[in-house]
């Protein structure tokens, strides 16, 4: 376990870095990156997708991948705002469905991959328009705006002038990484990761634990769902489109192996501002959303050759 809290270390400074980096170029292209209201705004625009991207950390870490997290993110999103708008429901128990809606969702997920077999990348891929699909289908395909004072709160208010996404953000992160270095749970994800065989091989009930992780990634997309809808004021299936290629990003960016069993829950959360950094340092060169398209898939695409650098560099030792 020392081993894995060092590289999760590495990986971590790594992202740390690059965020330090990039400040110190964007504050030399704009004289306005540096205020402290930008800041603000880069951290709050980070929130979602750090939250997404803390879920999806436990999946990558296993060795698979979740594409569907925008679409559940929608999902519960579109049916939490139904119940509060269309319906009337009180919000703690819309939020309430929406944690469970997620929790649902990731089971199945977790269910198909692990004790039927099917590999994670068909599941999910299937899952980025199922759920999305029946967001659509379950609201009639009709936007909720209008939310109540207790969700607008959470995507607009402040605690302590700290703006609430940053709040959840920060807790969600705390508990993930003590969930990661000090529970079972965690140890047997970074053993998954590294070798399956020999983590099953040793009694750890493969099945179950991996199951847990698609559990996990569908909670933190249903709490996302939550802070989305506080910042839109509104929900429909539309939400959070193509959140799932900026979470996949923000946990490879953050130093996170799409082989398994190498990274930190903290490298992915410096991976999300990392991403939204570099959008907003574009937006203030005043450079086109289709330019940052291909900057950010650029990005990428160098971040997972490095990793596959890395990876074979490890196997030749």
């Amino acid at each position: 376990m020392q081993t894995f809290k060092y590289i999760a270390r590495q990986e971590w400074y790594g992202a740390l870095v690059a965020v330090l980096v990039l400040s110190v170029f964007l504050s030399l292209a704009s004289p306005y990156f540096l205020s402290t209201g930008n800041l603000s705004n880069i951290l709050v625009q980070a929130s979602v997708i750090a939250l997404l991207a803390g879920g999806q950390t436990f999946v990558i870490l296993t060795g698979g991948v979740d594409l569907a997290v925008g679409a559940i993110t929608a999902l519960a999103g579109a049916i939490a705002g139904h119940m509060m708008v269309k319906l009337g429901m009180n919000p703690y128990v819309a939020i309430l469905a929406a944690l469970a809606i997620g929790a649902a969702v990731g089971w199945f997920n977790g269910y198909l991959v692990a004790f039927v077999g099917i590999p994670s990348f068909i599941v999910t891929l299937g899952g980025l328009t199922l759920w999305r699909g029946l967001a659509f289908d379950a609201t009639g395909g009709f936007d909720n705006s209008g939310m109540p004072t207790l969700i607008r709160f959470l995507g607009y208010g402040e605690f302590m002038g700290v703006p609430m996404p940053i709040w959840i953000a920060g807790l969600f992160f705390i508990v993930m990484a003590f969930v990661l270095s000090s529970t079972k749970l965690g140890r047997y994800v970074y053993a998954m990761g590294s070798n399956e065989m020999g983590a099953r091989q040793v009694g750890i009930n493969i099945r179950w634990y991996k199951l847990s992780v698609y559990v996990v990634s569908g909670l933190s997309c249903a709490l996302g769902a939550i802070v989305l809808m506080g910042r839109m004021d509104s929900s429909s299936g539309k939400m959070a489109q193509n959140f799932e290629l900026d979470a996949i990003a923000a946990v490879i960016l953050g130093g996170t192996s799409l082989f398994g069993g190498r990274g930190s829950i903290w490298g992915s959360l410096l991976g999300a501002v990392l991403i939204t950094m570099i959008r907003n340092g574009m937006n203030l060169m005043e450079i086109s959303q289709f330019r940052q398209m291909m900057a950010i898939g650029a990005v990428v695409i160098i971040a997972v050759w490095i990793d596959v650098l890395r990876r074979q560099r490890l196997l030749k030792k």
